[in-house]
């Protein structure tokens, strides 16, 4: 780098890569958005290096801008420790874990490991994002990811949790797999393999529901909608959701934690990491149908 950064330097783009906009980092850092653009563009002068490119709408970090941030991210535990050290205080991961998830394991089976894990470790926000879409942990998008994946980036610290399998459900108005109007995915979720398993083998039955969303279809298929191909752990979830079929071969999902190769040894992630893993493992039997 062509001059050196100090730990101000390296709080404002930490805060502009984990709000993605100069507005709400100058807001989060209590400085007027003109100061907070001035002295980006002069850090990045005296680096002589661009830290951010604005894609639609965000600013996602450079290839240097991600060196800088892991830096800010290292440096900030660092202080963390070190303030407590000085305070006498017993030294405990801190700071702020951003998670990204599915709507349906969320739902289905991490809220209550989540609230324990935020109950053991008072000094830790989780902040947690349910999209459909695949945050890229590469760009710091997030920290962790659990989500189904059967092909991980190699890029990616990855531990995975086990066998995702998917049913056919109904409820006691449809309990005939074969009879029934159905409940699927819109076109935004069209690339989810058990939406085109049921297109390819229910072709001519009815579709009378669609949705966004596969936590809305489990809904649906709860309130007596019809029909659904669900996986098997967000199909039990639900009081008046009737499992209708051994799981479907071919719809396997894997499901992984993962962890930026980079953040692994950083104490709030290894601390999320240790406690979150044992307790997943556990619900295998769930996410397979046993």
């Amino acid at each position: 780098m062509a001059d050196m950064l100090e730990w101000d330097d390296l709080k404002l783009v930490l805060a502009v890569a984990r709000a993605r906009s100069v507005t709400q980092a100058a807001k989060q850092t209590g400085l007027h958005h003109s100061t907070l653009f001035r002295r980006m563009a002069d850090i990045e002068t005296r680096l002589g290096a661009k830290l951010f490119e604005r894609q639609q709408g965000d600013y996602q970090p450079t290839p240097s801008g991600l060196a800088a941030v892991e830096t800010a991210e290292k440096l900030e535990d660092e202080m963390a420790v070190l303030a407590r050290k000085l305070a006498g205080k017993d030294i405990r991961p801190s700071g702020v874990v951003r998670l990204t998830t599915t709507d349906t394991l969320l739902h289905g089976v991490l809220a209550t490991d989540l609230a324990a894990f935020c109950e053991a470790y008072g000094e830790i926000t989780l902040h947690v994002t349910t999209d459909n879409r695949f945050y890229d942990l590469n760009r710091h998008d997030a920290d962790v990811a659990i989500r189904p994946i059967n092909h991980p980036n190699e890029n990616l610290f990855g531990r995975q949790i086990g066998l995702i399998r998917s049913v056919i459900c109904g409820s006691d108005q449809y309990p005939d797999p074969m009879a029934g109007p159905w409940i699927t995915c819109d076109e935004t979720l069209a690339h989810i393999a058990a939406a085109r398993w049921r297109d390819q083998n229910f072709a001519n039955q009815h579709v009378a529901l669609r949705s966004n969303s596969l936590l809305n279809v489990a809904r649906l298929v709860d309130g007596g909608g019809g029909l659904a191909v669900l996986p098997v752990f967000l199909a039990k979830a639900f009081g008046n959701i009737r499992i209708l079929t051994d799981p479907i071969d071919g719809l396997d999902n894997d499901l992984w934690m993962l962890i930026h190769r980079d953040l692994q040894t950083v104490p709030r992630i290894r601390a999320f990491n240790d406690f979150m893993f044992p307790r997943l493992k556990a619900h295998n039997a769930v996410f397979v149908g046993q």
